[in-house]
């Protein structure tokens, strides 16, 4: 393994996972007048959003505002330099990593997001649309059409299961769906689709037998979905 390259995820990999932290932090109250000034104040102190080197020893508290970050920041940015690691040995020094790479952030920023807000974000889910279709240009990607093929069925398979199931399902989900069918294409898509399937319907019953939830306790479903797309991004690189 290239140590050069390694290096490059390393730092790749903790940039990248400074950014999701900034989009967790502000993208959601971004349309929210009511928390324009914390919205300011923390993209002017983007520092803020990289904790690494100075989390553990100053406990938590940022040198930049004083304020007392929980876990969660040092945790997406050691995930994120894990996941650009394993990344760069699985596919190596070839253009499809840095998509990989990129894919992999913004469904690690989705994911960090429906957790803490449980909700999808139409300010995400239109540019990454727009970015997939661009790069559905490039060669070792799905190509236009598999990508358009995969992106409706996504978007098509989930806004009927959202139809019939009254609710149980958003938008933003139904969006989503979308998006990672664009991503991994067709026939791609169908096994994105039910692994996250899977991988929700186990979360689901875990929750439930440790009563941390009930029927009607509303569940993130976002990262069950980015989690397939994921292990099915993975198996197409391979």
């Amino acid at each position: 393994m290239n140590f050069g390259l390694v290096l490059s995820a390393i730092l790749s990999g903790w940039i990248g996972g400074g950014l999701v932290n900034w989009a967790a932090d502000i993208l959601p109250r971004i349309r929210d007048r009511q928390e324009k000034p914390a919205v300011e104040s923390a993209t002017r102190s983007l520092a803020h959003h990289w904790t690494l080197p100075w989390y553990f020893f100053r406990r938590g508290i940022c040198p930049h505002c004083h304020e007392r970050l929980g876990r969660r920041s040092p945790t997406v940015e050691i995930v994120s330099i894990g996941l650009f690691v394993l990344m760069a040995v699985h596919w190596g020094a070839t253009p499809t990593l840095a998509i990989a790479w990129l894919y992999g952030l913004f469904l690690l920023a989705v994911t960090v997001i429906d957790f803490e807000h449980h909700r999808v974000l139409n300010i995400m889910l239109a540019p990454a649309a727009i970015v997939v279709a661009g790069l559905s240009l490039l060669p070792g990607v799905p190509q236009p059409l598999d990508m358009l093929l995969g992106g409706a069925v996504g978007f098509g398979v989930f806004l009927l299961l959202a139809i019939i199931g009254r609710g149980a399902l958003g938008m933003g989900d139904v969006k989503l769906a979308g998006v990672i069918g664009m991503m991994v294409g067709y026939p791609g898509v169908l096994t994105a689709l039910a692994v996250g399937a899977i991988l929700g319907a186990v979360g689901a019953l875990v929750l439930l037998a440790s009563r941390r939830a009930t029927r009607k306790t509303a569940i993130a479903y976002a990262p069950y979905l980015a989690a397939g797309a994921m292990i099915t991004l993975w198996t197409l690189g391979g």
